[in-house]
């Protein structure tokens, strides 16, 4: 029996010398799982050798010092070589036999699980294991397999085999473990510093490599998939029957997953965003495989995909795990462990909790980004002190209801997100995830530059360029929430002003563009100052500026208004120059009976349009007398709708005067609405309606209709005079119309007189003279209308041929009492005979302007001295003046006196 021992001792020591020499070498460097099966399966075979040369007992059992290769296997490989020499060892023990096989098969794995869990919870403190350890290691061993005397032959038997031999158990046990451990022991010590150095490298190439990661590449552009070989070996594809197609990917997976793998990856391709996601394979015999997908899409120099590169690896063993985590504590603990290694790897900080608020688990960027001291980081620590800390450093998170994140998860809803702004300046991007288990996850991104990068595109977005104040986007978005909020919360404290420059555009034509800006820039300045942190400056565009007030009165609201008005009354300084330029301001409130964000800028701006009525810097607020004019000028514009359509317009005629004569031969044209019995509508109220209505083609035919049609009638030697508006010239339409009405009622082009003024010329150009040019060409006279007051007329006669010119009744009206009108009158005479042209004075209304007209050289004379206009149905043909103030008139040659 002592040579037995002597002999299993000996073998022991000589498995022990052998696995000296192999950690002097480096093998305990390389904790990889290839190296880890080899030491499992040395140890086994060095068990199964001392199990072969048992110490033989006599009551027929037999021992041997499989103990120390069973616990130094277990307390340094761990579970996958642990298991392998457990299972070589049990084999061996029961290929042996006798009496207690089972008990001594039990006997490695009870060994193992020692070994593992004193390694796990009771780590030497200096990390290399020294006698007393080992001397502890063997003795908890050793009492832990006793039970297993029991299996076979019962308690009593195991009994008297333990009473006969527990010397040479607690012997053979110390001895197996002092040798190996006291060897393995000097091995590690001498590759100690390396392997601190190496040592969390290592534990990641044994993560990524027990994971069995593949990688693959899918260019999009031109439809090719491209693996690795590891793709092949995790897929069970042969690489001859592998085409490069986005197919041969998607043959390879489970019907039942096929088409969610397919939508989760054209998602994230449509998205650009991380395609990740579960699925199960079908190998070549028909088993299956779980396999996790992940990968990104890569964008080419213009932006678009370009390309996806992605890594699969195989999750089987996961998925059973999740199937047993609830009923296998150990397992559980296992996946925890594994999910730590793997999110130390990760940018973002994981925390995860458990059902009870309690931290399970958190990575070192955790207290990287939120400065945890190391005491909360511990497992166990509960959620209200984690949040304590978080919110002293500046860190907290709401629901989008607003209520503060502070419950132990229960209430966070799923995928919770949040933006959370630092003290200390930083932005993490914070959520929160609902576990199966009853516990939550939460992570948390440092996006700082991101978010700067995010706030500098949003104010660029938002801000003009060149003031500074918002713009129009802008300004429409905190509109639309201010009507939105006065409606919803039947408030009206909110005004709006809209504020234009006046004459902006003789600055720019002036002093050129670049003075213009400086001045726009002033502007913005000056609102700059008048608008409250709480109101919002804008620039709309152009000259165009508005000013959105909170929280208002009447009495604030006209406050800045004229603080506006009184900063532009007098001259800004734009550096080398100084200008004086008016402003005009339009406001209105903001009322809760507002639906339309168009109903508060109209009011804003026809408040705005009665300002610039007025002379110089001014404010007018849209209240109930704007409301009554628009009201009314909204009646009346509805009214001319309906009279145009149905004709019920009518034109009068006002006689023209030839002072060579004495006699009327031409008549002024002029259009009269007659609104009610007896009340007259004036042509210049209702002809710039009929304008902006668009009304003003079918008023202008309608005269001209009636016009050719009186003229048709009247003697060949009468005329009639038309006026043309702005909008009736520059297509080509006009012309078109009047010389086929002239065609179809037979009356000459000779016998009609188109008067413009010189508004058309400045507004519609080059189209208005083609139009004026053809209808003189067929011989229709031009007449230029209220010469002498416009900024260019000396201009336009030089480009436009007139036949007529006709002096403003401004000049006419204090001819007789002012020299200096009546050099205007004389100089325009003048010049019309210069340009072989004649001339009309508008406005005549006594003796004394008609003969002084006739003393400045004037050709035709009109006013309410010549005669009042009278329909053309009451028109009496063959006038001759005497000079009063009655019409004589006299026969025309072959006609009756009409």
């Amino acid at each position: 029996m002592l040579v037995d021992w002597i002999a299993n001792v000996g073998v022991l020591s000589l498995g022990a010398f052998a696995f000296f020499f192999l950690g002097r070498r480096g093998l305990f460097d390389q904790k990889t799982l290839k190296i880890n099966i080899l030491l499992g399966a040395f140890l086994g075979v060095l068990t199964s050798i001392v199990v072969l040369v048992p110490v033989s007992m006599p009551t027929g059992s037999t021992f041997d010092t499989r103990a120390g290769p069973a616990l130094i296997a277990g307390f340094y490989l761990g579970f996958p070589g642990a298991l392998i020499t457990a299972a070589i060892a049990s084999g061996a023990r029961l290929w042996m036999g006798g009496p207690f096989a089972f008990g001594g098969a039990a006997g490695p794995i009870v060994y193992i699980l020692v070994g593992m869990a004193l390694a796990r919870w009771f780590p030497p403190k200096a990390h290399i294991p020294g006698p007393i350890y080992l001397t502890g290691l063997a003795l908890v061993g050793t009492l832990a397999v006793l039970p297993c005397f029991f299996i076979d032959q019962g308690v009593s038997v195991g009994l008297r085999v333990l009473e006969q031999a527990w010397l040479l158990l607690v012997l053979g046990n110390l001895a197996g473990v002092l040798i190996l451990g006291l060897m393995i022991s000097e091995a590690q010590r001498f590759a100690v510093d390396n392997r601190r150095i190496r040592s969390t490298l290592k534990i990641s190439d044994l993560a990524r490599s027990s994971a069995g990661i593949a990688i693959w590449r899918f260019d999009l552009k031109a439809d090719r998939l491209t693996w690795d070989d590891a793709m092949f070996d995790l897929f069970d594809v042969a690489k001859a029957d592998f085409q490069g197609k986005f197919e041969d990917w998607e043959n390879t997976l489970h019907p039942d997953d096929r088409s969610a793998a397919r939508k989760a990856f054209l998602t994230a391709y449509e998205n650009g965003s991380e395609f990740a996601t579960d699925f199960r394979i079908v190998l070549k015999d028909k088993s299956l495989r779980w396999i996790k997908a992940h990968c990104q899409f890569l964008r080419d120099e213009d932006g678009g995909i370009a390309e996806a590169v992605g890594v699969n690896w195989d999750i089987s063993p996961e998925k059973h795990l999740q199937a047993i985590l609830k009923v296998k504590e150990r397992e559980a603990r296992a996946k925890s462990d594994e999910l730590e290694v793997t999110l130390a790897s990760v940018i973002q900080g994981v925390s995860a909790f458990n059902e009870d608020g309690k931290l399970r688990f958190s990575n070192d960027r955790v207290q990287d980004i939120l400065g945890l001291p190391e005491s909360l980081m511990v497992p166990g620590t509960p959620y209200e002190r984690y949040c304590q800390y978080r919110e002293g450093a500046g860190f907290s998170a709401f629901h989008e209801d607003g209520q503060i994140l502070l419950d132990a998860g229960k209430d966070v809803p799923v995928h919770f997100r949040s933006l959370i702004h630092l003290t200390n300046g930083r932005v993490l991007s914070f959520s929160s995830v609902p576990m199966p288990d009853g516990g939550w996850v939460e992570t948390y991104e440092d996006v700082t530059e991101k978010a700067l990068a995010d706030q500098r595109v949003k104010r660029a977005a938002e801000t003009d360029s060149l003031t500074g104040l918002a713009n129009r986007l802008c300004f429409n978005t905190a509109l639309e929430q201010v009507v939105e909020k006065a409606s919803r919360d039947h408030v009206a404290d909110h005004a709006l002003l809209l504020i234009d420059l006046n004459d902006f555009k003789s600055v720019n034509d002036n002093y050129g563009h670049v003075v213009g800006d400086r001045l726009l820039k002033k502007v913005g300045e000056i609102l700059r100052k008048a608008a409250r942190p709480e109101d919002l400056a804008a620039r709309l565009g152009g000259d165009e500026f508005a000013l959105l007030l909170a929280k208002s009165t009447d009495a604030d609201l006209k406050a800045v208004a004229e603080r506006i008005c009184a900063d532009f009354d007098i001259p800004l300084d734009l550096g080398r120059k100084s200008i004086r330029t008016g402003v005009s301001i339009g406001a209105a409130r903001i009322l809760p009976g507002y639906e339309e964000v168009e109903e508060v800028l109209s009011r804003a701006d026809i408040a705005l349009y009665k300002a610039k009525d007025e002379r110089g810097s001014f404010f007018r607020l849209y209240d109930a007398e704007i409301a009554s004019e628009e009201a009314e000028r909204r009646r009346v514009k509805s009214d001319l709708i309906q009279v145009v359509q149905s004709r019920g317009l009518e034109v009068y005629g006002q006689p023209i005067l030839n002072l060579a004569t004495r006699q009327v031969d031409h008549f002024e044209a002029l259009v009269r609405w007659q609104n009610g019995s007896t009340q007259f509508i004036p042509p210049s109220n209702f002809i710039p309606l009929a304008e902006e209505i668009g009304l003003i083609s079918e008023v202008g035919d309608f005269v001209l209709h009636e016009v050719l049609e009186h003229l048709s009638c009247w003697p060949d030697t009468l005329k009639a005079c038309i006026n043309v508006s702005v909008l009736q010239l520059g297509d080509g339409r006009f012309a078109e119309n009047v010389l086929n009405s002239l065609s179809r009622q037979n009356v000459s082009p000779l016998r009609l007189e188109v008067e413009v003024t010189e508004s058309i010329l400045m507004e519609h150009g080059s189209g208005a003279h083609a139009d004026l040019q053809r209808l003189r060409t067929a011989g229709i006279t031009l007449a230029l209308d209220d010469f002498g007051i416009g900024f260019s007329s000396l201009g336009y006669l030089q480009e436009m041929r007139f036949d007529k010119l006709k002096i403003d009744r401004k000049f006419v009206s204090e001819v007789d009492t002012s020299s200096g009108s009546a050099a205007i009158v004389r100089s325009i005479s003048d010049l019309a005979k210069s340009l072989q042209m004649t001339c009309t004075a508008e406005g005549v209304e006594n003796a004394g302007h008609l003969y002084c007209i006739e003393q400045c050289g004037c050709d035709y004379a009109q006013g309410f001295h010549i005669g009042e206009p009278v329909p053309l149905s009451q028109i009496e043909p063959g006038f001759v003046f005497a000079g009063g103030l009655e019409h004589v008139p006299i026969e025309v040659q072959g006609r009756e006196p009409f």
